[in-house]
């Protein structure tokens, strides 16, 4: 009975209310960007109604991917409507709600992009210099400017706890680093990869099973620039310095729907005038009594120019599918044009010979690229497969002309010179990948990850040093200098990986990688084989395919982190290591490989600290690295003339270091910022015979400071302390960079002027010095120079932060496997 008495209650109030209540009206309408007039998804639509000096907010809705909202159960009365989107001026109107029921269509509203505001979003949306973890560092580029308009190579002088050498090859811990491009591996050097085109750099520095187990100096990924917002944009610059210096690059991007495309263009071009010398002392046994002396000093011209381009197209197939395809193109000259003078003198110092060599190169390449990905996501979240492929296609064509004059004391002319040589040859290097990931979550707290991969690296190489006959206008083939062989590489590879987070907050990661690696080779000169199997086709070294990893990592607090990571990590000898054909660097050194070198093998350790406050990040690392049967060069006197030096590659018993390599970064109130870095560490190496030590460091510093009216300036600085090697060392470098920039139509636009090297200090000298010879050598990379660099915007990046479509989700640059 109550509930039949409370119904018919219910029942005769709502007769009564009803009638009397107000008939309900809808509001619709369309929102379009005013400049591009393209629809605004996600702007805000609030419905006010005025109550004296009171408002009421009566409803709201947010615009549709067309731009268009409906908002409902509005009063058939006079209202306020309020659109807005955040970096816009909002519009207010009022709007007469009548009919039955009560309806009004707004039209179209178009939103004013407000400056002021879009410079603070613009603000609070900028990437940090640097972002740091236990796994990974990732650096971002578009913050550097002394490097802007130049190379992958100058890029990475400023990257913490990276070293380049005098040849631009980067090292980590005085481990070679592996160099991806968007997680692939790539034939193309650091001085051929446009730092325009890249976004950032990902430096993971003791990579687990997941990766390559050839990283044992670490990952250095080249992540290139690609839109994941809506719409149309880019980004021109050209560049001009002194030494005939010029580069211009264009990013171009645009994202509609299901699609997002991407191409990128740059053209750079430099000559550097360098100097080299080399100063040898030939000694006495026991007394080191000097019996000769060889000078040779070097007048170089590096004559670089390349374009490299690419276009990467994404396509969102649903929601659970993304397909991306790739193509790359680049191409140019690289040379390096040389003048030597040399000098001969006996133990007096006295002039017993001398002469000159001349090299004009003429040397090309030409590098294509094919890429092919997937990602496929499940209905399980975290649950997903990628693949990866890429195939490369390399040439370089070598030729050269050589000239070479010996004269005696009295300036008569030694026999058989002046010697003409013409250089000849090609390599052609092709590349192919192929990866399958696949993530499989068992929770929240855990998951199973397995992957495999195949690399293959052919390459035919042929060179040929030819020498001009005495008193002839033939050439004949010196195969002894010369170099005709077929060489392939493969590395097939399996892991698994499991991933779990403890109820104590720990999370622990235990992997097992497995690699069959080989590399086979053949001379067509006479037919002789070289090369390794891994494991053995006997099975004799299968325990040494095997490389395990660890990771463990407790969060200390919202702000800190605490890792522990181990691994096992192996270097291959490389082609010019293991292949038995003589190099000629200058008259008195020569370079030859060694067929029985062997593979290293390299045990790390690493204890990490992360500490993040406020705009402090704090990256600590403690590292301990065991090298086993280190490949290093070994340089002895020749068997048939000990003033000829020939340097081979050796299997050394061991490298040890261990050290404390720390990285931080901080801003100073809101104009100062810097980032620095200090690798301390002790070396220790050792062969059956010799064994050198010594406490290394390297230090970076980078500065910025934000003047008034959009101008920053930034200085760039470097140390290298003195290092060691199996029999010398290399002095001290020391170097500074610095670039000043203005900005301008609201910071999208800047124009930028550099100095690299600002003391012309970057030089690399280093010394060999055994009991009968003491050689000390000194070669350049660049030298000073000064640059303009102007960059502008294409399109509005506010209109194409408004535009809605499929995030594209493209494969994970992960590059695992």
């Amino acid at each position: 009975m109550p509930f039949l008495m409370n119904t018919r209650s219910l029942l005769l109030l709502s007769a009564f209310v009803l009638p009397h209540c107000p008939a309900w009206a809808q509001l619709t309408g369309q929102v379009v960007d005013a400049s591009t007039r393209q629809p605004m998804p996600f702007a805000s639509v609030a419905v006010w109604q005025k109550n004296g000096h009171d408002s009421t907010l009566l409803g709201g809705s947010q615009t549709d991917t067309s731009g268009r909202f409906v908002v409902t159960n509005l009063p058939s009365s006079p209202v306020w409507a309020n659109v807005s989107f955040m970096g816009y001026q909002a519009v207010r109107q009022r709007v007469v709600l009548s009919g039955t029921p009560g309806r009004a269509d707004l039209g179209t509203v178009t939103l004013l992009a407000d400056a002021h505001l879009l410079n603070e979003v613009k603000v609070m949306g900028e990437k940090a210099d640097l972002t740091m973890n236990a796994e990974k560092r990732v650096f971002n580029v578009g913050k550097n400017l002394t490097s802007l308009g130049g190379t992958a190579e100058s890029l990475l002088r400023n990257v913490p706890s990276i070293n380049l050498d005098e040849g631009g090859n980067p090292s980590l811990r005085g481990l070679a680093t592996t160099i991806y491009v968007n997680g692939k591996p790539t034939q193309l050097t650091l001085a051929q990869i446009p730092a325009n085109q890249i976004e950032s750099v990902e430096l993971i520095t003791n990579p687990s099973a997941r990766y390559d187990a050839s990283t044992s100096g670490g990952i250095v990924n080249l992540v290139l620039k690609r839109n994941r917002e809506p719409g149309y944009n880019g980004m021109v610059s050209v560049g001009v310095g002194n030494n005939h210096r010029y580069d211009a690059t264009a990013n171009i991007d645009w994202h509609e729907g299901k699609w997002n495309v991407t191409g990128l263009y740059s053209l750079n071009a430099t000559q550097n005038p360098l100097t080299g010398h080399v100063n040898r002392v030939n000694r006495l046994a026991g007394s080191g009594v000097p019996t000769s002396y060889f000078d040779q000093n070097t007048l170089i011209n590096l004559n670089n120019r390349f374009q490299n381009s690419r276009v990467a197209i994404d396509y969102a197939a649903d929601k659970r599918n993304v397909f991306s395809l790739a193509g790359t193109l680049a191409s140019g000259a690289f040379n390096t044009v040389s003048a030597q003078q040399y000098t001969y003198r006996d133990g007096a110092g006295n002039r017993t010979g001398y002469g000159s060599r001349d090299l004009d190169p003429q040397n090309n390449f030409t590098n294509l690229g094919a890429e092919f990905d997937w990602k496929h996501s499940f209905a399980r979240k975290g649950q997903e497969l990628i693949l990866m492929t890429s195939l490369t296609r390399n040439r370089v064509s070598n030729a050269a002309n050589w000239l070479t004059t010996s004269f005696n004391a009295d300036g008569t002319s030694q026999p058989t010179y002046p010697e003409r040589d013409r250089i000849d040859g090609r390599t052609i290097g092709n590349q192919y990948l192929v990866q399958l990931d696949y993530v499989h979550p068992l929770s929240d707290s855990a998951k199973w990850e397995f992957g495999v991969r195949s690399f293959t690296y052919n390459r035919d190489t042929q060179y040929f040093f030819n020498q001009l006959l005495e008193g002839n206008s033939t050439y004949a083939l010196l195969p002894t200098y010369s170099q005709n062989a077929d060489i392939r590489e493969t590395v097939n590879a399996a892991y698994a990986l499991y991933t779990r987070t403890l109820r104590s907050g720990i999370t622990i990661q235990a992997g097992l990688r497995l690699e069959q690696s080989s590399l086979h080779g053949l001379s067509r000169f006479d037919g002789t084989r070289f090369g390794y199997d891994y494991p053995s086709r006997t099975g004799q070294n299968l325990f040494q395919s095997f490389f395990p990893s660890f990771s463990a990592t407790k969060k200390l607090s919202e702000t800190s982190e605490l890792g522990l990571s181990l691994s096992r990590k192996v270097g291959r000898p490389n082609f010019r290591h293991v292949f038995v054909g003589i190099q000629a660097n200058d008259r008195q050194n020569i370079t030859i490989g060694n067929p029985a070198v062997r593979p290293e093998f390299v045990n790390t350790a690493e204890l990490t600290y992360t500490h993040t406050k406020g705009s402090l990040q704090w990256l600590a690392t403690a590292y301990y690295i065991y090298e086993d049967h280190t490949i290093k060069p070994f340089t002895q006197p020749s068997a048939t003339d000990s003033t000829i030096l020939v340097t081979t590659f050796i299997n050394v018993k061991a490298d040890i270091q261990y050290g404390l390599d720390q990285t931080l970064k901080l801003d100073l109130g809101r104009r100062l910022s810097l980032i620095g870095n200090l690798n301390l560490r002790n070396f220790t190496i050792q062969s059956e015979t010799l064994q050198n030590q010594l406490w290394v460091y390297n230090a970076k510093l980078n500065l910025t400071y934000r003047f008034p009216a959009n101008i920053t300036a930034q200085v760039g600085a470097f140390r290298d302390s003195r290092g060691v090697s199996l029999q010398g060392y290399r002095q001290a470098v020391n170097s500074m960079d610095a670039a000043l920039r203005k900005s301008f139509m609201q910071n999208r636009a800047s124009v930028v002027f550099s100095v690299n090297d600002v003391f012309n200090s970057r030089r690399f000298i280093t010394t060999y010095e055994q009991p009968t010879i003491f050689q000390s050598s000194m070669n350049r990379r660049e030298v000073r120079f000064y640059k303009v660099t102007l960059q502008m915007p294409l399109g509005r990046p506010g209109a194409t932060s408004r535009r809605n479509g499929r995030k594209l989700e493209r494969p994970d640059v992960d590059f695992s496997s």
